[in-house]
């Protein structure tokens, strides 16, 4: 079909044309265009990885846009899908139409939101925005389109979206879904429950050859070989140096991080004498622009291997970073890519060839496993640029030459598995269950069970086998004070209380831990309160990211710990105690908190706890978010108890030291945008303490302090202007009658 001949606006169709050289659609495109995607359907698209979905996603989009005046949400797991998205749909601005993008910050509604046609969100953040009843969402959005919808698999992920779909489906049933997915066992029973057309194919606009590789030849699916020219002993470097040697990039998936950060290097090694001048003069000029400021080990490895030719990516790195890979990778100017398999979650980086380090995986709860088929097929469809080649390559190493026949049955012939609801593990119940409570979706526990009779759980199951779990639930939910307890018609109405945790997005567990901590606090009769403690508090709760610990960790953590002990809010387990492992392993993530608030420069901080970047920015941002639960938290109680008030104020202001990793003097500085912890240590060197005394500076005085110049100052200086005006404005809103009188 021509994109010519589409019943869609003319500027969408120069755009995909003129601007993105595409002027015929693929096989299942036409499918889903045939199917009622522009026809208000429910649609489960499954198709492989490079097929086009998102092109479809954009075209429903639009025309939605352009013919009905709805608004559009665009679902993504993970933020940086989102931001890819996100950057995709701009170059749509030119129609006329506003693009929006929002994750984290939980506890905002956005009020901006309504004034876009588009929203790209994650799930969280969407789920968030439901809790906190948002009209506009049921008021205006007419076309949900949800990527990577395959992720209802997930344990993490899953649940979240399926509690999100089940309710947009009961609450706006003129609502048009459209399911962007894997190929997976199930798609027919995933279109089912959503009501929805299924488009599903194999078809791939690049072919893809899938082989194994033992003992210097590749065999493939149809048990035919290719020899490869011996050049390195090791297999996967061997392998590299072919594609290499053929003018193709490459992009090997490894198991860790660690091992995508060591063949990185070894492969950099090898390609680096193989290099032209011109692409060293490339490459080492890209390399300049992954430095952001920082001299870290794991920066410095990523600069030395990108001027060599190679480059690692993983969770590690921070935003920009990663950002510069990918796209650096796409312009061909880095040849080999080695990521950990997240990259594999919808981020669009193909390869002529893909190479799969190793099928297994490690956790500490069950040991080494091997992946599922649906995971190699999300890293094999990398395989093979759409407009570049003929075919793609993906490739297993085996070690042994038994497990070149168990790769290719366990996972190249073998089609990939089933999806299925994890709805029904105890956390995702907690939070769902009160979410849906606090929102005012369910009015009592029938209604309660009514719903999960519409979630793709009680599709595949019933959802009396949960009911049981359900009622676990709402008893903790009434013990932690979240919700009042039954009357005879066993309503579920929320506390002020529960409406908070809800809004908050905490997992209600998390809560009655910071809770519990609150109160020993308030029985103890402390005025002060250690920072540390706040972190102790927070590191032992499900919504807290904790770092790695290991045994080399543990003489320094321990000294620490006895060190802190009685200042802490939890009690202290002896190292008799069965707790006491996992104590010192959370308070390992604890000591980085507080050496982050005590100014720490950021590339120690790496180095003294053997991270990345991109680390600090996740951990960081997660102890902002509970610091400040904690704070909200504390102020509901303080209406019935006003020593909870000082909780309040305390947990507060940490919660701002911990976002720009601060000192407490610090803390009226970095309320001015523009301002970081850098520049407010600089500021408090030259005596500035506070907005008062910056705003008191003139231009030129400002621009002379390190750190600043003539622009930046009197960027700042308006800020600190603002700031002020708008503190003014929010305290005379405060003001209350009785603070006129004496």
């Amino acid at each position: 079909m021509n994109i010519e001949t589409l019943p869609i606006n003319s500027g969408i169709k120069k755009i995909i044309i003129e601007s993105d050289g595409i002027s015929e659609l693929y096989p299942p495109q036409e499918a889903a265009i045939k199917q009622g995607l522009l026809e208000g359907k429910n649609l489960v698209i499954s198709i492989p990885t490079a097929a086009g979905k998102t092109l479809l996603a954009e075209i429903a989009a639009l025309q939605h846009i352009m013919e009905n005046q709805g608004k559009v949400v665009y679902l993504c797991p993970l933020r940086a899908l989102a931001s890819e998205k996100f950057r995709n749909f701009k170059r749509f601005q030119s129609l006329g139409v506003s693009v929006a993008i929002t994750s984290g910050d939980y506890d905002s509604k956005d009020h901006y939101l309504p004034r876009y046609d588009i929203i790209v969100s994650t799930n969280e953040k969407f789920d968030a925005l439901l809790r906190h009843q948002v009209s506009w969402v049921e008021d205006e959005v007419s076309l949900v389109i949800v990527d990577e919808c395959h992720l209802l698999n997930d344990q993490h992920r899953g649940p979240t979206l399926e509690i999100l779909l089940a309710r947009l489906l009961l609450r706006n049933t003129q609502l048009q879904i459209v399911a962007l997915s894997a190929t997976v066992g199930n798609s027919e029973e995933l279109a089912e429950w959503l009501k929805a057309e299924l488009v599903q194919s194999d078809w791939r606009p690049v072919p893809l050859k899938e082989g194994v590789f033992y003992d210097n030849y590749v065999t493939y699916s149809d048990f035919t070989t290719r020899d490869v020219i011996y050049r390195q002993k090791e297999p996967l470097l061997n392998l590299t140096l072919d594609s290499f040697h053929s003018e193709e990039q490459v992009l090997i998936f490894t198991p860790s991080r660690r091992s995508a950060v060591t063949t990185a290097n070894k492969i950099g090694d090898r390609i680096e004498p193989l290099l032209g001048p011109h692409e060293k003069k490339t490459l080492s000029e890209r390399a300049v622009s992954l430095t952001t400021n920082l001299s870290d080990p794991l920066s410095k490895q990523l600069v030395a291997c990108v001027k060599k030719g190679a480059a690692f990516h993983h969770a590690g790195l921070n935003s920009n970073q990663r950002m510069i890979i990918e796209d650096s990778f796409k312009e061909g100017i880095i040849k080999v890519l080695c990521a950990t398999p997240t990259l594999a979650s919808g981020i669009n980086v193909p390869a002529k060839r893909v190479i799969i380090s190793s099928v297994y995986r490690y956790s500490v709860e069950r040991g080494s496993y091997p992946i599922m088929t649906l995971e190699y097929k999300q890293m094999s469809g990398r395989a093979g640029r759409p407009q570049y080649d003929t075919e793609g390559e993906a490739i297993l190493i085996a070690k042994q030459p038994h497990s070149v026949r168990w790769l290719m049955d366990r996972y190249i012939l073998k089609d990939s598995e089933a999806v299925y609801s994890k709805l029904a593990a105890m956390p995702a119940l907690r939070r769902s269950i009160l979410g849906l409570i606090a929102s005012k979706v369910i009015p009592d526990i029938d209604e309660l069970l009514s719903f999960f009779e519409k979630t793709f759980y009680g599709f595949q199951y019933e959802a009396v086998l949960l009911e049981g779990k359900i009622r676990e639930v709402i008893d903790m939910l009434i013990v932690w004070e979240m919700i009042d307890p039954l009357d005879a018609g066993e309503t579920l109405r929320a506390t002020q209380y529960g409406v908070r945790v809800s809004q908050l997005y905490l997992d209600p567990e998390t809560a009655a831990n910071i809770v519990e901590g609150l109160k020993t606090v308030i029985e103890n009769g402390s005025s002060k309160i250690h920072p540390l403690a706040f972190f102790d508090l927070l590191v032992g709760t499900p919504d807290m990211v904790t770092l790695m610990f290991g045994k080399a960790n543990q003489g320094v953590t321990e000294r620490r710990f006895d060190k802190f002990a009685t200042r802490l809010i939890k009690s202290a387990p002896t190292k008799d105690d069965i707790e006491y492992d996992f104590r010192l392993r959370d308070f390992y993530t604890a000591l980085f908190l507080w050496d982050w608030v005590n100014e720490l420069p950021i590339e120690k901080l790496i180095i003294r706890y053997k991270i990345g970047s991109g680390d600090v920015h996740r951990i960081t941002d997660t102890a902002t978010w509970l610091t400040a639960a904690i704070s909200e938290i504390a102020s509901i109680f303080a209406k019935n108890n006003p020593r909870y008030l000082f909780i309040a104020k305390k947990s507060e202001s940490l919660s701002e030291r911990v976002k720009y990793g601060i000192k407490s003097d610090a803390v009226s500085l970095t309320t001015i945008k523009g301002i970081g912890r850098k520049r407010a240590r600089i500021l408090l060197d030259h005596g500035i303490r506070n907005t008062i005394q910056l705003a008191d500076l003139n231009q030129s005085k400002l621009a002379n302090i390190p750190g600043f110049g003539i622009e930046l100052a009197k960027t700042i200086l308006e800020e600190t202007k603002k700031t002020q005006e708008s503190e003014q404005d929010r305290q005379l809103q405060n003001t209350g009658i009785s603070d006129f009188f004496l």
